[in-house]
């Protein structure tokens, strides 16, 4: 089976290698992400970046940076559970301020997700994962399944029968976890918050671990998160998120209920004791990002990139473009169906020197394809319309070609709503 999975997955990324696609180099210029320099493909508009905010090519941001390794090197090579630098310390503080609660700073979302879940789930509690949760929780939970821990898989979104499961399970165990995404990475649709908030005041055993990677900085006050813009901190919920993407800087927040739990992770997460702390560079960006976050500057930001997502969605409706789920966020995905439509769509979209990337296996179910179009600040109201343009006549060009509609490419991408 995993030989299966190994060989089609080299098929698919070899098949967009070879189609000049995948495996990409930038040309050696400096980047501003207004626009990317490939290698031997040209200059292309970026609508492929998670940058939501243009905060990771911000002046001030590379500043702090750069200082940052000026004062204490590129590196320091100790355990934090015994020495961390100062600067880690005011990292960590300022990012408390944003979530107004306590915080803890690794290197890379995945290693929150591993230090996280082996501490907060407990042998006599049940996991129930979101199908479409981000691999990086589900490398986490396999470490869950070694210790014995019972773990189910319910379908995207499915609400109705996260109750059902509940119900099930409620007599069995002391805690029922739900592991979610906030935003999904790959089809750009949302938690339902309103339900998932009922269902957490329904019953008292369900627990929510919620990974809002793709929603921080654009949404929410001080822009800590979609997840936080639509609820609030729930007493069983527990939430970490990424401060690359839309914050722009790199590393990963655990954002703990109360300082208790910060600091039994703090004692007790494998990676913070055998791992290696965040670096002084990303360090100095969190603090020059964050000052970003707390300054009334974040809602400037997030009001322009809304009116390019108002733009986006209004228009792709307007032009019948079939994206998967038409909720405003920045991550816009147009179902293709199979890598090889995928593939036809791009080659339009290089043709006009536009990059976006593809949702392909193993990244989504093989008949879940699309195009994956990031919304960001990089853009113009002009570069929208070209990548509109250039979307409905592939689109078209596509289905005349295959015998296709919307209606038969979208019926493959069941959200559970």
């Amino acid at each position: 089976m995993e030989n299966k999975f190994f060989e089609k997955a080299s098929e698919v990324v070899n098949y967009f290698k070879s189609t000049g696609k995948a495996l990409l180099t930038t040309e050696d210029t400096p980047f501003t992400g207004d626009r990317i320099e490939i290698k031997n493909h040209g200059s292309f508009l970026n609508f492929s970046l998670c940058d939501y905010l243009r905060i990771a090519t911000d002046e001030r941001v590379k500043l702090e940076s750069i200082e940052a390794v000026k004062k204490y090197g590129t590196y320091t090579a100790i355990s934090r559970t015994f020495l961390k630098l100062n600067i880690y310390q005011e990292a960590e503080e300022i990012i408390s301020q944003i979530f107004d609660k306590p915080v803890l700073l690794l290197p890379r979302t995945t290693l929150s997700h591993i230090t996280v879940l082996p501490i907060i789930i407990g042998r006599k509690d049940a996991v129930i994962l979101d199908h479409q949760v981000h691999t990086t929780v589900r490398i986490a939970t396999d470490m869950l399944k070694s210790y014995g821990i019972h773990i189910e898989t319910i379908r995207h979104n499915d609400l109705d029968t996260l109750a059902n499961k509940y119900q099930e399970l409620e007599s069995k165990f002391e805690k029922i976890w739900y592991l979610t995404d906030g935003v999904y990475s790959m089809f750009g649709d949302t938690l339902p918050t309103n339900r998932i908030e009922s269902l957490l005041n329904k019953y008292e055993k369900l627990h929510l671990y919620v990974d809002d990677a793709h929603g921080m900085s654009w949404s929410g006050i001080h822009g800590k998160g979609y997840v936080l813009s639509k609820m609030k901190y729930h007493s069983r919920m527990f939430l970490v998120t990424s401060l690359g993407k839309g914050f722009g800087a790199g590393g990963s927040a655990i954002v703990c209920p109360n300082e208790d739990i910060r600091e039994k992770i703090l004692f007790l997460g494998v990676p913070l004791m055998f791992t290696s702390p965040v670096e002084p560079a990303t360090l100095g960006a969190i603090i020059g990002s964050a000052r970003i976050h707390l300054d009334k500057e974040i809602i400037e930001k997030q009001k322009q990139l809304e009116i390019l997502m108002n733009y986006f969605y209004t228009n792709a409706k307007i032009l019948d473009l079939p994206i998967v789920d038409f909720t405003h966020t920045p991550i816009a995905l147009a179902a293709t169906g199979t890598p090889e439509m995928t593939n036809e769509i791009g080659d339009a979209l290089y043709k006009n020197k536009i990059h976006a990337t593809g949702a392909i296996y193993p990244a989504v179910p093989y008949h879940n394809s699309g195009v994956r179009i990031m919304i960001t600040l990089y853009q113009t109201i002009d570069d929208m319309d070209l990548l509109l343009d250039v979307l409905q006549k592939a689109f078209k060009n596509a289905y005349k070609k295959r015998d296709l509609s919307n209606e038969m490419i979208l019926r493959r991408f069941k959200l559970g709503k």
